[in-house]
């Protein structure tokens, strides 16, 4: 059974979102930290998104000619979002999620390949924490506080405990924290 790893890129003070900056894109990543990402999208077996960071993206991918282009317009997708009627033909392999949260994810997981990671945004990412379908979480820990923003974790009904696996620094001052969920 293939598992939902998140990956998201959040502020020190736990923002995915601020209309002062992206904490993904506010501290340059550098050699060490773009090569650990690519080294596990590289093997995902599905993106998972939202719609917002399905139409970003598949502006951008499209393309480039970044080494994350290859990976990210090869592997499939799936676009969670009852909005789009249809995904965007310039980003191939894309497919659109219409149905129930929990029941398009249990079926993505019962489908065979390699396990596949969620990118957000961060409503999507909200949701799928707070249905208990995340089985681990890579969170990048950006060297930046931003003091307001949209909180990665708002959704939640009650508080979660989570078994640290790695924590990993980089050069740049990112602490990728990779947590499981605790089960008793």
């Amino acid at each position: 059974m293939r598992e939902v790893m998140l990956y998201m890129s959040m502020s020190l003070d736990g923002f995915v979102g601020s209309q002062r900056e992206h904490p993904g894109m506010s501290v340059p990543e550098g050699d060490e930290l773009k090569q650990w990402k690519l080294d596990r999208v590289r093997r995902a077996g599905a993106h998972l998104m939202g719609r917002v960071t399905y139409q970003e993206m598949a502006s951008y991918w499209p393309h480039s000619h970044d080494a994350y282009a290859a990976p990210m317009n090869d592997i499939p997708k799936v676009v969670f979002a009852k909005a789009l009627d249809d995904a965007d033909a310039t980003w191939p392999e894309t497919r659109v999620a219409r149905g129930d949260l929990t029941t398009e994810i249990a079926a993505i997981k019962d489908e065979p390949g390699a396990d596949v990671i969620v990118w957000g945004g961060g409503r999507l990412a909200g949701a799928l924490a707070a249905a208990d379908l995340i089985d681990e979480y890579r969170l990048l820990v950006q060297p930046l506080i931003l003091g307001r923003g949209q909180a990665l974790f708002d959704q939640l009904p009650e508080s979660r405990l989570l078994d640290l696996v790695e924590s990993t620094p980089f050069p740049s001052g990112v602490v990728v924290q990779t947590y499981r969920p605790k089960h008793d």
